[in-house]
């Protein structure tokens, strides 16, 4: 009976022993896992004062009305998007370790695949600046049409949802848990964005040479004129300038295409060969002086005086762009540096007379022809 006896006491203190402990565990716990709620919950479901609030104290926008009144406000635009962003997020915590006053655990946070929203935004944010040489208003884009841009692809674009998981230290003090600050924790928060965004390799040699002709294929004729400067490349009067650069860019723009045939990337240094089809205008330039030739053998030339020739040849000319079906192509080495931000094309007379077609040729025909 004795030993019974004795066996439940020691049983039953066993017990109370287990209990306490599992008490204490559960408490400490429940206090580191307070404190990531604190420091994280409110990105589960955020709403529009607190995305506000957090956009304030972060000062992410120091060129904006945020710093600029006593009673700063976020653009409703912005604080939209970052609750774009974070609609889907969501956060566990794992493999808690502590003792007195430290402690560390695993977070493991569930939010869209970042890495496919940083390849989209680079991509259109360098669309961007391209166009921006095809602006006649030259209207620089700023950080606030940067997050804009952003929500526009947080709208548009569907990504799937990835875990990333990493370390977090805490420390104990008046007996409530903190998570110790630490700037990478504001990294992991966006699923590593800002690395790559800070990644200046991100996009490679051939992914910058493909964003740039394939805007460049996307341009009307207007744009295409402003960016490749044409009204410069001819002496001619306003009224005839204006025809021929328009036929000049609608011939670009009907067949320009590429096509890259390799790539060399060095540590700094890149070069990516490329096919460059586009209206042939030495062939133009041919049919041109044909048809003027066969024009001057008639009767018709012979009346018409000095006067009438120069608008002849300005007419046939014109047609002769116009209805041009013969296209060129050209290989040419495109030369790209990485400049520690991005890879960086070199542009040269070579990419600019591939994409041209020979027309620096056949303007200087044409005006030997005209004198």
């Amino acid at each position: 009976m004795r030993i019974r006896h004795i066996r439940n006491i020691f049983a039953v203190s066993l017990i109370t022993s287990t209990f306490f402990l599992t008490g204490c565990s559960i408490q400490e716990r429940r206090g580191i896992r307070e404190a990531v709620k604190e420091e994280l919950g409110y990105l589960e479901h955020p709403d529009t004062q607190t995305i506000e609030q957090y956009l304030q104290e972060a000062d992410l926008f120091p060129d904006t009305e945020t710093s600029k009144t006593s009673n700063p406000t976020v653009d409703p635009a912005i604080t939209e998007i970052f609750t774009e962003f974070y609609k889907n997020f969501s956060y566990k915590v794992s493999d808690i370790e502590y003792d007195d006053t430290k402690a560390t655990a695993v977070i493991t946070i569930t939010n869209l695949d970042t890495k496919a929203l940083a390849k989209d935004y680079s991509i259109a944010a360098l669309q961007k600046h391209i166009e921006e040489d095809a602006n006649p208003a030259q209207v620089n884009f700023s950080l606030y049409d940067s997050y804009l841009l952003l929500g526009e692809i947080l709208k548009t674009h569907e990504y799937d949802l990835t875990d990333s998981s990493f370390p977090v230290e805490f420390k104990k003090e008046n007996d409530i848990w903190e998570m110790i600050p630490d700037d990478r924790l504001e990294n992991e928060l966006t699923g590593n964005f800002l690395t790559y965004m800070a990644d200046s390799s991100f996009l490679s040699p051939e992914d910058v040479v493909k964003i740039h002709f394939d805007t460049i294929k996307e341009f009307d004729s207007e744009q295409l004129n402003i960016y490749l400067s044409l009204d410069s490349m001819l002496d001619l009067d306003d009224t005839y300038s204006s025809s021929v650069t328009h036929a000049i860019a609608q011939q670009i723009h009907q067949f320009f295409d590429y096509e890259i045939k390799g790539t060399k990337i060095g540590k700094t240094n890149a070069t990516v060969t490329v096919s460059i089809t586009s209206a042939d205008f030495i062939s133009i330039i041919d049919t041109y002086h044909k048809k003027l030739e066969e024009w001057m053998q008639t009767s018709e030339a012979l009346e018409a005086g000095m006067f009438g020739r120069r608008e002849k040849e300005r007419e046939v000319l014109l047609e002769s762009i116009k209805n041009n079906q013969a296209t060129t192509s050209k290989e040419v080495k495109i030369n790209l540096i990485n400049d520690g931000t991005n890879w960086k094309i070199q542009m040269d007379n070579k990419i600019a007379e591939a994409i041209l077609g020979g027309i620096n040729e056949a303007v200087l025909t044409t005006d030997d022809n005209e004198e």
